[in-house]
């Protein structure tokens, strides 16, 4: 248990709080939920690039530091379905979720075959992206939640325009995101076909 693997194992204490803070109608939660998911994307950098550079790279890393990122993901979306405006759609949250099943699933196979499967590219990527949209749509609810004390302006461009861009963002990551899981099942397929 080196110190990137303790970072990593400190992010899945994220969610439990973060999901609350989302969903509780309390002046500025969303704040604080915005702060929240900020320390887990910085922790999430700053124990890949602990593992790399001091070698502290592991199987239990490999395997650790994308379930953290998934919990803390998954969290998230799952409360914007069903916050308004209605940015995430239920179906985007299924495939997004149905993906990181399939992969986990990949994952188990390949250690069953003393075989550890890293992040592809791709996945990274898509990390990258839903991390993204996840901040700029936690930025939103941020606004909202202290509009009375920011220009009007700035609230009232918020309200009118952050909706259909948001939502643009998030048909794009759930797209990245779907092509992202049938490249992994095309690349492992060696994993899977001999049991069928």
């Amino acid at each position: 248990m080196n110190l990137a693997n303790r970072i990593t194992f400190a992010r899945f204490c994220i969610p439990p709080v973060l999901i609350p803070a989302l969903l509780m109608n309390v002046r500025g939660g969303k704040c604080l939920a915005l702060a929240l998911f900020t320390v887990g994307a910085l922790t999430d950098w700053l124990d890949g690039v602990l593992a790399r550079r001091y070698g502290m790279e592991s199987d239990f890393g490999r395997l650790m530091d994308p379930l953290a990122d998934k919990l803390l993901v998954i969290s998230a979306l799952v409360c914007f379905v069903v916050m308004p405006p209605g940015v995430v759609k239920a179906w985007m949250l299924v495939i997004i979720i149905a993906r990181e099943f399939i992969v986990t699933g990949l994952r188990q196979l390949a250690l069953q075959q003393h075989t550890v499967m890293s992040a592809e590219t791709i996945g990274k990527h898509k990390t990258a992206w839903q991390m993204t949209g996840i901040f700029v749509l936690l930025i939103y609810y941020a606004i909202l939640d202290v509009a009375s004390v920011l220009p009007v302006a700035l609230v009232h461009a918020c309200k009118v325009h952050g909706p259909l861009y948001l939502q643009a963002l998030f048909y794009l990551i759930t797209l990245l995101t779907l092509v992202s899981g049938v490249i992994y099942l095309w690349r492992y397929r060696g994993l899977y076909s001999q049991h069928t």
